[in-house]
């Protein structure tokens, strides 16, 4: 390719291209090629080609995967990249299944390094999951994939041009699933689904489409982890929720999750404690969101969704690759798919109103009887009225 690169084996696809095995015969070194095909009016367009390469090319962090070179051979464009050979995190959850909860930390504080440079330098991910997490040899965890990178000076929004909401919809933050600019809390809400996934084997939320994650994401709290893994520390499901927090303020940054911050309330601070239950009310910023959710998922089904969910085994859910046209929008059921979850507002069900028939337990009230004007005290008694037993009166002379 481009007279330099020689394709080997398949290493993974995504959602805009191919991953090649690949040799650079320049410098006589192994790298990875991400191939990309254009689309018109899709995620897969050559100005976010080059805005992942320029993006990723830019940062210098152990955690994030370099980038080589970028370039065009035909209709095709290219990405060269540093091979990372030990798989993927969402290989070795495969494979082993749940994490233990230290292993589960080291991954998510590495990767939580790579986001840290990325949002220094004003980037926001966007794409935060186990199958963009690559391992080396060492252990090394790399952030790889900005493909749908947002620079922060960019114009606020997190649809594409035709309408499109971007990201994974099993990691999509709540004020991102209602249609607000990504902000790098939303990696770090992201990287809390993650760690979820980790240790309890499954995201925090699951459904039959985008939809319904994305209402769950808005309005649902997650099961405690450690219901499904009993021997799962304290420390980890208290970071768990730190990260989930409904409200973007609220959760920890990147680099406060590198460096292993503990939530305000195990760290003893009092005047900012994070209330961490399994169930939390709801801030002010998340009413206002249940009051408009309904809307903004009506709209996403009108425009449609570019939410991807591939890498991730569990669970099966609509996927919705970013080659689909703007005419095509996918079917998006209204349904949503129950979980067991605690919220802070119980539901009620209201009951028709039935008159002719009082509530349980209350006490039917005997009707007023009138009294005529001539009953009551020293009133004069009608002819009709028995006389008193006693002694009888005499009669008047």
């Amino acid at each position: 390719m481009a007279g330099r690169y020689r394709l080997h084996d398949v290493l993974g696809r995504g959602g805009m291209g191919e991953v090649y095995r690949a040799t650079d015969d320049v410098l006589g070194r192994s790298v990875a090629v991400k191939v990309m095909r254009p689309v018109d009016e899709t995620l897969a367009c050559p100005e976010r080609f080059l805005r992942e390469a320029r993006a990723s090319a830019r940062i210098v962090s152990p955690h994030v995967v370099a980038t080589y070179d970028f370039g065009r051979d035909g209709d095709l464009y290219f990405l060269a990249m540093e091979l990372v050979q030990g798989g993927s995190v969402a290989d070795e959850l495969r494979t082993n299944g749940p994490f233990s909860s230290e292993r589960a930390l080291d991954v998510v504080r590495q990767a939580a390094a790579g986001l840290t440079a990325a949002h220094a330098l004003g980037m926001v991910h966007r794409d935060v999951k186990a199958s963009n997490l690559a391992l080396s040899d060492d252990g090394t965890v790399k952030l790889a994939d900005f493909g749908i990178v947002r620079f922060l000076d960019d114009a606020p929004t997190t649809m594409t041009s035709n309408g499109q909401i971007v990201g994974t919809s099993l990691y999509l933050s709540p004020e991102c699933a209602l249609g607000e600019p990504a902000e790098p809390a939303g990696d770090v809400y992201a990287l809390g689904c993650l760690l979820y996934q980790l240790v309890a084997g499954h995201p925090p939320f699951m459904g039959d489409s985008p939809s319904s994650i994305m209402y769950q994401h808005v309005h649902a709290d997650p099961v405690p982890p450690s219901g499904l893994r009993p021997q799962l520390t304290s420390e980890v499901e208290a970071l768990i929720f730190w990260m989930l927090e409904k409200d973007p303020s609220r959760r920890p940054t990147a680099a406060q999750v590198a460096a292993g911050a503990q939530p305000p309330h195990l760290a003893g601070d009092l005047d900012t404690t994070v209330v961490l239950s399994p169930v939390r009310r709801r801030t002010s910023k998340s009413l206002l969101a249940g009051a408009v959710a309904a809307f903004v998922l009506a709209a996403v089904v009108a425009v449609g969704i570019a939410l991807d969910t591939r890498g991730v085994e569990l669970p099966a859910t609509t996927e919705l690759g970013p080659t689909q046209s703007r005419s095509v929008a996918p079917e998006v059921k209204p349904r949503v798919t129950p979980t067991p979850t605690r919220t802070s507002t119980p539901a009620v069900t209201s009951r028709p109103e039935h008159r002719s028939s009082p509530a349980i337990g209350a006490t039917k009230r005997a009707p007023k009887s009138k009294v005529s004007p001539g009953h009551g005290k020293g009133a004069p008694k009608s002819k009709h009225d028995k006389p008193r037993a006693g002694k009888p009166r005499k009669p008047k002379a």
